[in-house]
């Protein structure tokens, strides 16, 4: 009988673990036939990706509407307010010199220079190129390198409606109050060299793009039980705003289709858990 159970504690825990390995979700209220959507994305990932997942372009394009982090033009709109800034050039007394060196030759190219920058952003740029150049989500033929901005390209084209959760300005916010508080040059100085470290040596790269590489495969965990971060304003209180917006036009609409960063999908803060407390059912779409 132990045996017994064991086998079938251990079979739940399969088909618990291959439900989860999606990025995709159908939502469904109780008694209702429509069916919304969420997508998880890793916001620094080539087109290639979802090229590859037709099925994602075909259900976007047949909700009523599409509703993202943002969708203002951050391009444009994001590069001038920052290029507006006064230089500030604190940030040379106090990161090292070898990193100077660096983050000079490797910024050269960027359209925003980091006396432009705050070091929370400067610590977001320097992940996300990481991510791009040395986790494998953006390949050398890929025409687009940020998935967010290509799915709007594609909601946009077909005449799709679409919403925004949030401004850039609303986004700078939370970038720059992680762990909540204020990141200064002098508490930001270790990060930034560690980033630069990694840069200059591959040892950690593995441990570093392990999410990446789970996601690009779809082997995830949700930790729906994880309770997360009472200051985490990146995630946690970003996701109490977006709730009540979200919940709105899923009740408004025929189907939507929430596009937001994976992780707003993870832990009792998520919205996966958020909504199965509202009454929806949320279950997993396999994904081809």
């Amino acid at each position: 009988m132990k045996k017994m159970l064991a086998l079938s504690v251990f079979v739940f825990s399969l088909i618990a673990a291959f439900a989860q390995n999606t990025i995709l979700w159908g939502v469904q209220k109780s008694g209702s036939e429509k069916t919304s959507y969420l997508l998880g994305t890793l916001h620094q990932t080539g087109n290639s990706f979802v090229d590859e997942k037709p099925m994602i372009k075909e259900l976007m394009l047949k909700s009523d509407k599409v509703i993202f982090e943002s969708i203002e033009d951050k391009n444009e709109k994001v590069v001038n307010r920052m290029l507006e800034r006064t230089d500030d050039f604190s940030y040379e007394e106090f990161l090292d010199i070898e990193d100077l060196a660096f983050l000079k030759k490797f910024s050269a190219d960027w359209k925003v220079p980091i006396s432009k920058q705050k070091p929370a952003e400067l610590l977001v740029k320097l992940q996300q190129e990481y991510v791009k150049m040395k986790c494998g989500s953006v390949k050398s033929t890929d025409t687009a390198s940020h998935m967010d901005d290509y799915l709007i390209a594609i909601a946009k084209r077909n005449n799709v409606e679409i919403l925004g959760l949030e401004s850039f300005a609303d986004q700078f916010d939370a970038i720059n109050s992680i762990n909540g508080y204020d990141y200064t040059w002098d508490k930001a100085k270790d990060l930034v060299h560690e980033w630069v470290s990694n840069f200059l040596d591959d040892k950690n790269q593995k441990e570093i793009c392990a999410d990446v590489q789970a996601y690009l495969k779809m082997h995830l965990d949700y930790h729906f039980n994880e309770e997360c971060e009472e200051n985490d304003g990146v995630l946690l209180k970003r996701n109490e705003k977006w709730m009540p917006l979200i919940e709105a036009l899923i009740q408004q609409n025929d189907s939507v289709m929430v596009v937001v960063g994976l992780f707003h999908l993870y832990g009792e803060c998520g919205i996966i858990s958020q909504l199965r407390k509202m009454g929806y059912t949320v279950k997993p779409i396999k994904l081809k």
